[in-house]
């Protein structure tokens, strides 16, 4: 009798174990800090199926701040705060990169290939929610081969993590020349500036060389551009097509009030000149350096205003002092006639005569000739944007 009942709870046991990947859940498989519109609830169901059928959990995060941390650091602290399971891929975007990483015994057998390939196939998707599934599906087929084989005991405790390190975010590329107008070395240069000051500012400065504007006016395409490739909610986007003929910038959340119309005037008369002799590299590197002038101006403390204020203030209470002197004077009177002031006699004109002294010219300024667009608009994504065609 006692060996069977010692059977019998051998027996529940191994159910008990063999079953529970399938209720074992993180509760959620896909973190949007982001706010991209994908749908993060049936994600995870779908990746919550996955990991009922391969015992590996799949999460995806996509977030603007990684803090102080690096990719890696910031994925461990992640999976740590909200009870990732041990077994797990997690393939993060972050504001500069991408990050991927499988951690657990079952996913040992995984080469760095294999997890590399994760990435990719989230990479070239056209959408978050495409993207996501494509990483799915890209993990679903390594899970699923058949002659799978684990090197770790099952008793291991140390997960082993397999890196698959970071690539440049297409969507956070701040240059890109896709209508190749750049050498590979100008390329470098370019976008090392761009970052400078991008960073230096907390704004995105991005640049944009098509071959077609696919039908959209150099508006729409470059608002559409900046709003639908991750970008930061403040920024200002060039976007030249040589074969159409667009030159447009674009402006986007606090980007919009510094570069008003004297802003963009500034920009565009700093940057044309390269344009006229064909000096894209020069217009690129004046387009870094002229908007770093005007956000820096833009955001400094007005140490103009506050000199004004403070002679003001000196002024009043200088003048303030001199008009009481001045109501003491009782005895001072204005007189109403110029004669009152002169004394009888003293005075005798033998001479009158008129003298054309001065001419009062009005003269009306020429308007200045303005580039079209100015003002501000919402793209098709419902994003506010401001800037101007050029």
């Amino acid at each position: 009798m006692k060996k069977r009942l010692i059977s019998l709870l051998f027996v529940l046991a191994l159910c008990v174990l063999t079953v529970l990947p399938v209720f074992a859940s993180s509760g959620s498989f896909v973190y949007d800090f982001c706010d991209t519109g994908i749908d993060s609830a049936a994600l995870s169901d779908e990746a919550q199926a996955i990991y009922n059928e391969t015992g590996v959990a799949l999460y995806f995060i996509i977030t603007d701040d990684l803090g102080d941390l690096d990719s890696e650091a910031f994925v461990n602290q992640f999976a740590q705060e909200h009870d990732f399971i041990a077994d797990r891929v997690v393939l993060l975007e972050g504001p500069t990169s991408y990050y991927i990483c499988a951690s657990g015994t079952q996913t040992q057998f995984m080469t760095e290939q294999d997890v590399v390939a994760m990435r990719e196939a989230y990479v070239d998707a056209d959408t978050y929610a495409d993207g996501v599934r494509a990483y799915y599906s890209a993990a679903l087929a390594v899970l699923s081969q058949s002659d799978r084989t684990l090197t770790l005991p099952t008793d291991a405790t140390e997960s082993v993590v397999i890196p698959g390190g970071e690539e440049t975010s297409e969507h956070s590329k701040r240059l890109v020349d896709d209508g190749e107008l750049l050498t590979a070395k100008q390329e470098t240069a370019i976008a090392q500036k761009l970052d400078e000051v991008s960073e230096k500012h907390d704004l995105d400065l991005v640049v944009v060389t098509v071959r077609s504007l696919d039908g959209k006016s150099g508006e729409a395409f470059a608002d559409d551009y900046y709003d639908y490739n991750g970008y930061r909610k403040d920024g200002v986007l060039l976007l030249y097509c040589p074969n159409e003929h667009a030159r447009h910038i674009s402006t986007t959340g606090d980007a919009i009030g510094i570069f008003d119309d004297d802003a963009l005037d500034e920009l565009i008369d700093g940057i044309l000149p390269y344009f006229n002799r064909g000096d894209f590299n020069g217009a690129c590197l004046s387009f870094a350096d002229i908007c770093d002038e005007i956000v820096t101006s833009a955001r400094a403390f007005p140490w103009g205003m506050l000199v004004i204020a403070l002679l003001l203030g000196a002024g009043l209470a200088w003048l303030i002092p001199m008009s009481s002197m001045k109501g003491a004077l009782k005895s001072v009177r204005s007189q109403a006639a110029a004669s009152d002031y002169v004394r009888a006699g003293s005075m005798s004109l033998t001479q009158n005569r008129d003298v054309f002294l001065y001419a009062n010219v009005t003269r009306t300024a020429i308007p200045k000739e303005r580039s079209s667009g100015g003002g501000t608009h919402v793209g098709s994504s419902g994003t506010s944007h401001g800037g101007r065609s050029f």
